[in-house]
């Protein structure tokens, strides 16, 4: 039996690593794997979702980030937890770090 994921599943992700991204263009953590490396997540995992994102299911992987890393990127950069789950308001929260 082939996993399904949800397609929200994949737009969470996608909007997880825009996050990131801005995260390290801000100079705010070193790349992928300090991000990891802060929340005890596996590197190559994060690396390879990265990837393949645009990649038919069955050709990826992994499937979906960790909770952990949902938690961490709200946390450490102020990222929207309604944005980045349900995709509603703006990236950041307007107290953000």
């Amino acid at each position: 039996m082939k996993k399904s994921v949800n397609p929200q599943a994949i737009e969470i992700t996608r909007r997880f690593f825009q996050a990131l991204n801005l995260a390290i263009e801000l100079g705010k953590v070193d790349g992928i794997k300090g991000f990891c490396e802060a929340h005890n997540l596996n590197r190559v995992k994060y690396a390879t979702l990265k990837l393949t994102i645009d990649k038919p299911i069955d050709e990826m992987t992994y499937k979906c980030i960790d909770v952990d890393a949902l938690a961490g990127i709200c946390n450490d950069f102020g990222v929207s937890a309604e944005w980045l789950l349900l995709g509603r308001g703006k990236m950041l929260k307007t107290d953000a770090k």
